[in-house]
């Protein structure tokens, strides 16, 4: 990593984590939870990420999760309407791709499987970071489907 993509990156740790030594030992001191070492090793690639690459990963993470539910879909319009919102190229890799263990079996509207998937990568992010993103909850499952959901997207690029 270098130039602007390190500077990128210092910054958006720095906003993360923004207090001093001194107040961290006051919060922790107050029982307070502030991001560790560990949650910071935790913070996804796609945080840097631009914009319309973020969103295609948001879009691969929903697709994943509703692979089952993608699979058994028998409605041609449907489908076709799915592949006009995220894009064929990211609907034929996420079916291509290794499906998850656990899968939904009903699929929202294509409108709402962006936002859906927007959650699921705030939902995999660390629990303290909750201030800055509001739905981070530290879920394993959500961690995994947007890593291989960044692994696809890089991929594709």
């Amino acid at each position: 990593m270098r130039g602007e993509a390190l500077r990128q990156r210092h910054a958006m740790l720095a906003a993360l984590a923004p207090d001093t030594r001194g107040e961290r030992f006051a919060r922790r001191v107050a029982g307070e939870a502030g991001p560790s070492f560990a949650d910071l090793a935790k913070l996804p690639d796609w945080l840097w990420a631009g914009p319309e690459q973020r969103r295609r990963i948001a879009a691969l993470a929903a697709l994943l999760k509703y692979r089952a539910a993608i699979d058994a879909e028998l409605s041609g319009p449907r489908l076709a309407r799915l592949a006009e919102t995220v894009g064929e190229d990211l609907l034929d890799a996420a079916c291509a791709a290794e499906p998850p263990e656990e899968s939904a079996t009903t699929l929202p509207p294509p409108e709402q499987l962006l936002a859906a998937g927007e959650s699921l990568l705030e939902a995999g992010l660390p629990a303290c970071l909750a201030p800055c993103f509001p739905g981070a909850r530290d879920e394993p499952r959500a961690r995994a489907l947007a890593a291989q959901a960044s692994a696809i997207a890089e991929a594709l690029a």
